[in-house]
């Protein structure tokens, strides 16, 4: 049974990036292959280093944690109604201001 060494949250394409790395070197179990075609099917950006590099943007600009910062890039929220229910579990107020540059960060990586 493997262990668990690390955790870390992974953005879409991050995973597809992974997934299709192991694709390479055997065959997928169910899950995998599922979970594979998850991403493929939903990853807005496309580019892993992209796609973390608007986390990374996200958490030093807007000061999210992690992992508000990657379900925000992997859903790609395209108005501030949207944006303002993925931060409303922070129990903070944003401002439309504050909104609108989340959503400016997240387009200029889009594909």
């Amino acid at each position: 049974m493997p262990r668990i060494v690390s955790e870390r949250n992974l953005t879409l394409a991050e995973v597809k990036e992974l997934l299709e790395k192991e694709e390479s070197k055997r065959s997928l179990s169910t899950l995998e292959r599922y979970t594979l075609d998850y991403a493929r099917r939903f990853s807005k950006i496309e580019d892993p280093v992209s796609a973390r590099k608007a986390v990374e943007q996200l958490m030093a600009e807007m000061g999210l944690p992690e992992e508000i910062a990657v379900q925000l890039v992997n859903i790609a929220p395209s108005d501030p109604g949207e944006v303002r229910l993925i931060l409303s579990p922070l129990n903070r107020i944003f401002t439309e201001d504050e909104l609108r540059r989340v959503l400016e960060i997240i387009r200029q990586y889009l594909s």
